[in-house]
C-alpha cells in the first residue's frame, strides 16, 4: 500500500500515470501479449515471420485442393460450372432502365452551346427544369410500348 502511495504522488501530475496505476489496481492493466505461433516444433515470437508464414499457408490451400481433385478418383464428368445454372439467353432482348429527370437534366447541361438546333441549345438549359419531366415521362412510354420516332434514331 505504501509503494502504491509513493509510486501516486511521484505520477500524481501525469495523468496517463495515474490511470495506468488506478487500472493496475482494478486488475485491468494493459499487458502486451506477445503473439506465439509454432512452426517446425520452433516458438516464432517474430511478426513478420508469423505474417510470411500464414500467407504461404493460406497460398497453398489452393493447389493442395487442384491436386486432390485431379488425383482423387473423379470420372470424366464435368464439374458443375456456374453457367450451368443460368437460364438460358434471350438474344433478342434488351433491359434499359427508366430514364429519370436527373439524367436528363444532366444530359442536357452538358449540350454545346455553340450546336446548331431547332430550339437555341441556350433556351433548352434554361427551361431544362420544366421540360424534363414530361421530356422524361413521355421517353418512358415509348421505350416501353417499343415506340421509335424517326427523331430519336440516329442517323
Amino acid at each position: 500500500s505504501s509503494g502504491i502511495n509513493a509510486e501516486y504522488g511521484e505520477n500524481k501530475n501525469d495523468r496517463k500515470k495515474t490511470w495506468q496505476i488506478i487500472n493496475e489496481l482494478r486488475g485491468k492493466s494493459k499487458t502486451a501479449v506477445k503473439p506465439v505461433i509454432v512452426i517446425d516444433n520452433k516458438k516464432i515470437t517474430d511478426r513478420r515471420v508469423i505474417a510470411n508464414e500464414f500467407n504461404k499457408y493460406f497460398n497453398s490451400i489452393a493447389s493442395k485442393l487442384n491436386e486432390s481433385i485431379i488425383n482423387s478418383d473423379i470420372s470424366d464428368s464435368r464439374l458443375a460450372s456456374f453457367e450451368d445454372f443460368l437460364m438460358p439467353t434471350n438474344k433478342s432482348s434488351i433491359f434499359l432502365e427508366d430514364c429519370s429527370e436527373a439524367e436528363l437534366l444532366e444530359i442536357i447541361s452538358k449540350l454545346d452551346n455553340n450546336k446548331s438546333s431547332d430550339i437555341p441549345i441556350r433556351v433548352i438549359k434554361k427551361a431544362a427544369h420544366v421540360i424534363c419531366p414530361t421530356i422524361s415521362a413521355y421517353f418512358n412510354v415509348l421505350m416501353a410500348e417499343g415506340t421509335f420516332l424517326m427523331s430519336f434514331k440516329v442517323r
